[in-house]
């Protein structure tokens, strides 16, 4: 029958006694389920990187509000990016930007989900929610 009508036939259940079998274009019904998926992946949503940017010489204001933000952004859910640049003759005071990034760490509660690492003139890591 189903090579009469140009189909195919699918097995659906093969446990069943007798197997289950359904006449169909079998090339749209994988297409429908491929599109299917490709929609719920579009949907489903993982946790993003905000980056927050400092700096040596950043005000205290200027570092609670950005402690704000990242503790904001933590709640969402999203991970944090921490990035503090050193311009010039600041590359001198290395292990200040590592306290930097510590402080800012404990000021929004949160932990390392990798160690601090240097790329050239830039310290960064990424903290994540305490659980």
């Amino acid at each position: 029958m189903a090579y009469e009508a140009g189909l195919d036939l699918v097995e659906v259940n093969a446990n069943a006694n007798p197997p289950v079998t359904k006449i169909m274009d079998y090339g749209k019904y994988r297409y429908a389920q491929k599109k299917q998926e490709s929609k719920q992946k579009s949907k489903s949503k993982g946790p993003e990187i905000k980056e927050v940017r400092l700096s040596l010489k950043i005000s205290s204001y200027d570092s609670a509000f950005k402690s704000r933000q990242a503790q904001k952004f933590l709640k969402e859910g999203n991970k944090v990016k921490i990035t503090v640049k050193l311009f010039g003759r600041e590359m001198m005071y290395r292990q200040k930007a590592h306290e930097m990034i510590d402080k800012f760490r404990q000021e929004t509660g949160a932990e390392y989900e990798s160690p601090v690492e240097r790329l050239g003139n830039q310290f960064s890591t990424i903290l994540i929610s305490k659980k």
